[in-house]
């Protein structure tokens, strides 16, 4: 019984791998990108949303740039070593991701999103996904405690690029970000 258990686990495995592959043959992960965002966060103990709307930029495994233009003007800075939270001229905090373990997860995990690197992602989540004609979706599920800490459920969906990230916090906040008018 233990042997059969063990093959079913190792042949999903393999079926989960196979699933992601499928999209690395599909998802454009071009060195640089930028394009706008609009972001509506729920916050559940206040049963309210909060919309956002800014700019992005990256550049594979070296920066990712966000600058939320509405309501508050702010700039988010995040690089392998530190991410760093601006608001005008003033660096409001600013976390080295070598002393911070929570802060080089988050760092890896959202270049990894960003950027379509399904093998990081892969370290992080299980990776259930459907792929129909140019359209994909995949659902990220945690795969260790400590992530299921901060989110229960991450859902992609996209075509040659990310289109829309729906965050699910453990809490019961939800963040949903749409990516538009995205150039190489």
């Amino acid at each position: 019984m233990r042997f059969l258990v063990f093959l079913l686990s190792m042949v999903l495995s393999l079926m989960v791998r196979a699933d992601y592959k499928a999209l690395e043959t599909l998802v454009a992960a071009p060195e640089n990108l930028h394009g706008r965002f609009e972001q509506t966060k729920y916050l559940a103990e206040l049963d309210a949303e909060i919309n956002s709307t800014g700019n992005f930029a990256y550049k594979r495994d070296e920066v990712i740039f966000w600058h939320t233009l509405k309501p508050i003007e702010s700039q988010l800075v995040l690089t392998p070593d530190n991410i760093i939270s601006r608001q005008g001229d003033s660096v409001l905090s600013r976390l080295e991701t070598q002393n911070n373990p929570v802060a080089s997860l988050l760092s890896d995990i959202f270049f990894g999103v960003m950027t379509a690197n399904w093998d990081r992602i892969a370290d992080y989540f299980r990776i259930e996904s459907q792929i129909e004609g140019s359209r994909w979706q995949a659902v990220l599920v945690p795969v260790s405690p400590q992530i299921e800490t901060i989110v229960s459920r991450v859902e992609l969906k996209g075509d040659q690029y990310l289109r829309e990230v729906l965050l699910f916090e453990a809490g019961g906040n939800q963040t949903r970000i749409q990516f538009i008018e995205l150039q190489q």
